[in-house]
């Protein structure tokens, strides 16, 4: 099916489509890009794919022509009838029309467990993530299925620029945040390309890139007793960035842990006491939560 700016206008206005803004739909066009997609993510005849935002199959069919089976996502309604139309055909298709996030902090549970009990059903353990993801829910897509169970070994995404520089930002930098503490944490991250708005209609207003994130769970699976703990923490420092490191984890109120005891902590980790959260890579930060939780801890022990 041809991909030009005229030809979809005349098909969706055929199909009665109508391109929302607030899904951040924006539809590639660029055929090589498409099949540069495809062949980035390395897929096995084995390989089971997820991708999120089916607009008009065209990344479906190039994934589907080397997976074992895809699981399509598609939150419009229209967009969802007129690829289930267009990818008919596929027997290895599976196209789910609902939102793959269920919350900001949680994906679709009903989408994680129709793909665990056919993984399950079919005895299938290789599982990756392909998708041009829409750019309004990129982040808590990524961050959610970093945290979730199922068995991602390679997610090959298309995102927003200014998104992919948050994915391997240093401590200290402006994009450094909440997407660059877990990101670096489960994955690796590689640059693949940067496209211009051209290779889509509509044209974005910003600079696209494609990124290679290949998913390490176990990485720091033996080093965080408590991830919730550990993300608690997180989500204090980076959401009141201004404050010092000292301020924003005095505010949580922990059990234990007094403003003197954080400071004893600060100075063992060799950190300045006016030090920004920001400024501690992932590693710091482990330790950090590590040695906060083993004192709540003790704490609540010597409550009971």
């Amino acid at each position: 099916m041809p991909h030009t700016p005229d030809f979809l206008r005349k098909l969706f206005a055929r199909k009665g489509v109508v391109l929302n803004k607030k899904y951040g739909q924006h539809i590639l066009i660029d055929q090589n890009i498409l099949s540069y997609i495809a062949n980035s993510a390395s897929l096995q005849k084995d390989d089971v794919v997820l991708e999120i935002g089916t607009g008009t199959g065209s990344l479906t069919r190039y994934l589907a022509e080397k997976a074992c089976h895809v699981f399509t996502v598609e939150i419009d309604n229209k967009l969802f009838d007129l690829s289930s139309e267009i990818l008919k055909f596929y027997k290895n298709i599976t196209i789910i029309n609902a939102d793959i996030l269920q919350s900001k902090h949680k994906l679709n549970a009903e989408i994680v467990t129709r793909i665990s009990g056919w993984l399950a059903t079919n005895n299938h353990t290789a599982f990756k993530v392909v998708s041009n993801l829409p750019y309004n829910i990129s982040t808590p897509v990524i961050i959610n299925l970093l945290e979730s169970d199922l068995p991602i070994s390679l997610m090959v995404l298309m995102l927003q620029k200014e998104i992919t520089e948050r994915l391997t930002a240093a401590p200290g930098s402006r994009e450094y945040g909440i997407l660059s503490v877990i990101t670096q944490l489960f994955s690796e991250v590689e640059l693949m390309k940067t496209l211009p708005p051209e290779v889509f209609w509509p044209r974005p207003e910003v600079s696209s890139a494609i990124v290679k994130m290949s998913v390490h769970r176990a990485k720091y699976a033996n080093k965080i007793t408590d991830y919730p703990f550990f993300i608690k923490i997180i989500y204090a420092i980076f959401t009141s960035r201004r404050k010092t490191l000292l301020n924003s984890i005095e505010k949580l109120k922990l059990p234990g842990v007094s403003r003197s005891e954080l400071k004893r902590i600060l100075a063992a980790m060799q950190l300045n006491e006016n030090i920004r959260g920001e400024m501690l890579d992932p590693e710091q930060l482990i330790h950090l939560t590590e040695t906060l939780f083993q004192i709540i801890s003790r704490a609540n022990t010597l409550t009971f």
